[in-house]
């Protein structure tokens, strides 16, 4: 018995991530957003320089100077987008960061129950990271296949 519980814990943990992985990319898709408005809006504006690469000698200032550059452009790129496209670009982003922190904290769990799975048989280590490998592929694979069945899906009238 303690074998079966210890591959229901294993896979409840891996559904888990690979839910959250489907949910957020359906949901994109689901909102109604061109990609086309951001490249356009970031075409009419000028890209702030680079922080330079000296700054790599002091990481923390360097990631620093780095985040505000990028706050700086998204700000631009921001400002440029009619107001409807970048409501529709932040609901898509706020969607796919809870999604992603939702996965995250998911495959905390399934990495402790497949550590679990590995002790109960006593595994090599070497198993315990293959089948994290071996998971993550196939959590982004049934992910990429969902979304392949999706676009081939007839459209059906209401």
């Amino acid at each position: 018995m303690p074998h079966i519980i210890a591959w229901c814990g294993f896979l409840g943990a891996w559904l888990l991530v690979a839910g959250p992985l489907d949910q957020a990319v359906r949901e994109v898709e689901d909102q109604d957003f061109e990609h086309d408005a951001i490249s356009e809006a970031a075409s009419r504006v000028e890209e702030p320089p680079e922080v330079s690469s000296w700054w790599l000698l002091v990481p923390p200032v360097w990631w620093v100077l780095r985040r505000r550059r990028e706050s700086r452009y998204r700000r631009l790129v921001g400002a440029e987008m009619d107001d409807r496209d970048l409501v529709a670009f932040l609901t898509v982003r706020d969607i796919v960061n809870a999604w992603a922190y939702v996965a995250a904290g998911a495959s905390l769990i399934a990495v402790k129950e497949t550590w679990e799975l590995h002790e109960a048989y006593a595994w090599p280590e070497w198993v315990f990271f293959a089948l994290i490998l071996a998971m993550l592929l196939a959590c982004g694979g049934l992910t990429r296949a969902r979304i392949h069945r999706r676009k081939r899906r007839p459209v059906v009238a209401g």
